[in-house]
């Protein structure tokens, strides 16, 4: 009797040592999964805060643009009123182009006219010198009568020929002066109209020019109130541009977190499956062993098997690992989570380069100094490393740790020794999870591949 009820108080005990044994070694799933969970609140957290920061913007954002839109449609009316006005202006121009024109061709129509008007009157003076030559001559020589003519001529046809030749001399003169008083008065009422249409030109030709006057003081108003509303407008657009950059800025930061947050739950789905296959492999080694104790085994197994891949890796948490080169892996309770080189953004997806190694690790793990050497800088979350540390390690090399909290127990200038602890893990900066981004660099500043200098 006390031999069984020993041999079943030690399968217990043994049991229960195997139970424990394989719930520590589940632990750090354990952890890694609450880590996660953590992390995935933070980013629920995070995108919450996002997205209201959205909403306020875009409901601050919303009179701005009414504004906007108000201005837009001002502007359109004022631009087109303006053209009209311009349009109104060219043809004005026009007009006074096609009068300054006509007003010239009056004016030379004119002075031909005059021109015309002297020559008649010099004809006429020329022809009433000839009568006047010819009455003096008549009065020198007597008066000459039909019966002078009678009396002198040789015979009957004499008489008649002298005769006609005086008729026709003195019906020739007539004609002329007819004529020329005839022309001269028609000139004269040509004169007459050509000043009249050119007074009238002229009078239009001023009335256009106070039209177009008015014309260019008009557009001068609307062009001004076109400065003013396109000024309040690109003030406005400034306005508009500084909230739509936020909004896009605050759109892609939530797109970023949604992506982090879809890897963490593949991470957690990992965790919670590898933690079951764990589980189940430590309940099955605690059955087996205690089916062997009963069975009156003498020797006792602490073995455990482990089950298939999977693409969760346990983290591994021990102290910092030494290379062949003699550094340090910075960050003990980390497992690489992206290399150095070409790699596909977290955030965009588009491909770039990676300087360094993203090593992930539970949030406020440790984070050690790679080699001993002197603290360069200490910043704090103004660049997309967030708030991170370097150390020039005197030998031309440095290396920078980047994304940590705040709470460096460091400071610029201090001596660190290799291995001790000078800063710990964050999700500063542009991150997407708890994580420090390794890099090594050299006096030139050049990244290199840290993998060449560390290893876990």
């Amino acid at each position: 009797m006390k031999t069984a009820n020993f041999k079943r108080i030690t399968s217990i005990v043994v049991s229960v040592a195997l139970f424990f044994t394989y719930a520590c070694a589940l632990g750090p799933i354990r952890s890694y999964a609450a880590t996660l969970e953590q992390q995935k609140a933070a980013y629920n957290s995070k995108i919450q805060s996002a997205e209201n920061e959205i909403a306020r913007l875009r409901k601050e954002k919303a009179p701005q643009q009414a504004i906007a839109n108000t201005l837009q449609s001002q502007l359109a009316d004022l631009t087109s009123q303006s053209y009209v006005i311009q349009c109104q202006r060219d043809q004005v121009d026009k007009q006074v182009t096609s009068l300054t024109a006509d007003i010239k061709s009056l004016s030379n129509q004119i002075t031909k006219t005059e021109n015309n008007l002297k020559d008649m009157n010099d004809s006429i003076d020329a022809t009433v010198d000839v009568f006047c030559q010819r009455l003096r001559t008549n009065y020198m020589n007597g008066p000459t009568s039909y019966l002078d003519v009678l009396l002198n001529s040789k015979d009957i046809s004499s008489m008649l020929n002298q005769l006609e030749l005086m008729k026709r001399v003195t019906d020739s003169d007539q004609k002329i002066v007819d004529k020329l008083n005839s022309d001269i008065d028609k000139a004269e009422k040509l004169k007459v109209k050509l000043s009249r249409d050119k007074n009238e030109a002229e009078v239009k030709k001023t009335e256009l020019g106070a039209k177009k006057i008015e014309l260019d003081k008009s557009k001068a108003e609307y062009d001004k109130l076109i400065l003013s509303a396109e000024a309040k407008a690109a003030e406005v657009n400034k306005i508009l541009y500084g909230y739509n950059a936020k909004i896009e800025a605050l759109n892609d930061s939530v797109e970023a977190y949604r992506g982090a947050e879809a890897k963490i739950d593949q991470a957690i789905k990992a965790a919670e499956l590898q933690r079951q296959r764990e589980a189940a492999a430590a309940a099955a080694a605690a059955a087996a062993a205690a089916k062997k104790q009963n069975s009156g085994s003498s020797s006792s197994s602490g073995s455990s098997s482990s089950s298939g891949s999977t693409s969760y890796v346990t983290p591994t948490y021990s102290s910092g690992s030494i290379s062949s080169s003699g550094w340090m892996w910075p960050v003990p309770a980390g497992y690489i989570s992206s290399y150095y080189g070409y790699r596909s953004d977290p955030a965009t997806g588009a491909s770039k380069f990676h300087g360094g190694l993203d090593i992930a690790a539970p949030c406020n793990s440790n984070i050690l100094a790679a080699k001993s050497g002197t603290v360069a800088s200490v910043n704090y979350g103004n660049t997309g490393y967030g708030n991170y540390i370097m150390i020039n390690h005197g030998d031309g090399s440095y290396t920078l740790y980047g994304h940590c909290l705040a709470n460096f127990p460091v400071s610029s200038g201090q001596h660190v020794s290799q291995g001790q602890v000078i800063a710990h893990v964050g999700t500063s900066g542009y991150s997407t999870g708890y994580h420090c981004h390794f890099e090594v660099r050299d006096g030139s500043g050049n990244r290199l591949n840290p993998l060449n200098y560390v290893h876990k």
